[in-house]
């Protein structure tokens, strides 16, 4: 039961962004873990150190999959600049989620990435 009410919730869309694309929880939360990863590693590179992964690791972050709805919303406002950027400059950390609205905006009528 919890686990079908949190596939349900997965697939809530939580809303639309500055892009007209409707944001489920889970894209929502993938999103914020790549801009929560690139912000970490640039720390590190930086100052040889995270704040951000130290508070992680010390426990006082449940995760992205865990927030509500209303808090990956407010998260995501924060931080959609920065998303698209390392999207649009192809320095997110890793491929996108292929739920992600954007991947299927990648590909042509034959199925083929169309981004460059």
């Amino acid at each position: 039961m919890v686990e079908n009410f949190k596939q349900a919730e997965d697939q809530t869309i939580v809303g639309e962004d500055s892009r007209s694309l409707q944001l489920t929880h889970y894209v929502l939360a993938e999103r914020l873990l790549q801009v929560e990863y690139a912000n970490i590693a640039k720390e590190i590179v930086e100052e040889a150190s995270s704040e951000t992964l130290t508070y992680i690791l010390e426990g006082g972050f449940r995760g992205y999959h865990k927030f509500t709805s209303g808090e990956l919303w407010s998260e995501w406002k924060e931080v959609e600049e920065k998303f698209y950027h390392m999207y649009e400059t192809n320095t997110l950390p890793w491929e996108l989620y292929e739920e992600d609205p954007l991947v299927a905006l990648e590909k042509d009528e034959n199925g083929e990435v169309a981004k460059g």
